[in-house]
């Protein structure tokens, strides 16, 4: 009788958690404190983690504010926690414990670490809620596989996500319907209510306990919500224009299209492997015609000289000679006192006679007139008038 009324109060508990995590809102998961160690002592029943105590790291692990590569607990540890309203000191006590446990436990003893960091939650930050369940964020590949499953329902391809990762969503209509379905497929968003704020937060790790951040998002929402859009705009806008702080899910969503869209080639460019450079045999050169020797050579006369070059004539003292007359002038000049030069080169003789006159000259009378020929007869007599 009692194993049966412990098992009627597990289902019961197992209910209440499924009952209160809003299982309606699609893919969206909410995990207990209580609800997270108790899949823990499941995995951890053979001590998968050897002698230490690892169930804190599992709850963390399971709940998704650990990372063993960070450390620390993340932001989103908050939570599960409820500060005490006169208690304005807690943050930085929580933040002084943390620091002093990195400082002591080294990174390598993962589960230790995990262990002391959250028992300085435990101490300063507040009261540990470990019935009420949270939202946990998804991860990368949930991220995938929800966009996955919208593409499929919408009729989305590989090659369309493509021009939506090269050329940006905010130019495809059906781009924006598929930002909508992935919203709404991890409870994030209605068209009914807009974001949920906190969910948005803890799922982009940031801190959704700021009210005038939230007053300013409800503003722009209620703006956008009163043009008349169509469900996909709507919700395109909104995530673009009102919650595009540190609540960036719409870099989630194009993280997990460029990582579902086929590849650019030159995305792969990069991460081939480099191949070692060619040397190609160094070859002597070749010259198709050698270059003669630069060795003088006499020079070759293939005809004589037409009129044979005279030799100078050595250079004699400038005295002064004789005028020397190579021809006769053609008007005799008076005969002077002065003697004539003696000619050293003699007067040759003609080579060519003159020519004898072909025409006569003809003499022309003094008076009247000279008629070189005579008249001509007249062909035509002249007509009597």
């Amino acid at each position: 009788m009692k194993r049966l009324l412990a098992v009627l109060a597990a289902i019961l508990t197992l209910h209440s958690d499924v009952a209160s995590s809003e299982s309606g809102y699609h893919e969206a998961v909410f995990k207990s404190v209580r609800r997270a160690d108790r899949e823990c002592s499941i995995f951890l029943r053979d001590g998968t983690c050897g002698k230490d105590d690892c169930s804190v790291r599992c709850r963390g692990l399971v709940t998704r504010f650990w990372n063993d590569s960070v450390g620390v607990p993340a932001v989103t540890i908050d939570r599960f926690y409820k500060p005490a309203h006169d208690d304005y000191e807690y943050y930085d006590l929580t933040e002084q414990c943390v620091g002093e446990v990195v400082a002591a436990v080294p990174c390598t003893d993962v589960c230790g670490r995990a262990e002391s960091t959250v028992q300085c939650y435990n101490d300063q930050y507040g009261k540990l809620d470990k019935k009420k369940p949270k939202f946990v964020p998804f991860t990368k590949l949930q991220h995938r596989r929800i966009l996955r499953e919208c593409a499929a329902m919408l009729g989305i391809s590989r090659e369309r996500l493509y021009l939506f990762r090269k050329n940006g969503v905010e130019y495809y209509q059906d781009a924006k319907c598929l930002l909508r379905c992935f919203m709404l497929r991890e409870g994030l968003y209605t068209d009914e209510d807009g974001p949920h704020f906190k969910r948005m937060s803890l799922q982009c790790e940031g801190n959704y306990n700021d009210g005038a951040y939230r007053s300013k998002a409800k503003s722009c929402i209620s703006n956008l919500q009163n043009q008349y859009l169509d469900r996909c705009s709507l919700a395109y806008r909104i995530a673009d224009e009102c919650v595009n702080g540190e609540v960036a899910v719409k870099n989630i969503f194009v993280g997990a299209v460029v990582q579902l869209s086929p590849p650019d080639l030159t995305d792969l460019l990069p991460g081939l492997p480099t191949l070692p450079p060619i040397k190609l045999p160094t070859l002597p050169t070749f010259t198709l015609f050698p270059a003669q020797p630069t060795t003088a050579r006499p020079a070759i006369t293939l005809f004589p000289p037409l009129f044979p070059t005279t030799t100078a004539a050595p250079q004699t003292p400038t005295t002064s000679r004789p005028a020397i007359t190579l021809f006769p002038p053609l008007f005799p000049t008076q005969p002077t006192t002065t003697t004539t030069p003696q000619s050293l080169i003699p007067q040759q003789s003609t080579l060519f006679p003159p020519l004898p006159t072909l025409f006569p000259p003809t003499s022309v009378p003094p008076t009247g007139s000279f008629t070189l020929l005579p008249p001509l007869p007249t062909l035509f007599p002249p007509v009597g008038r």
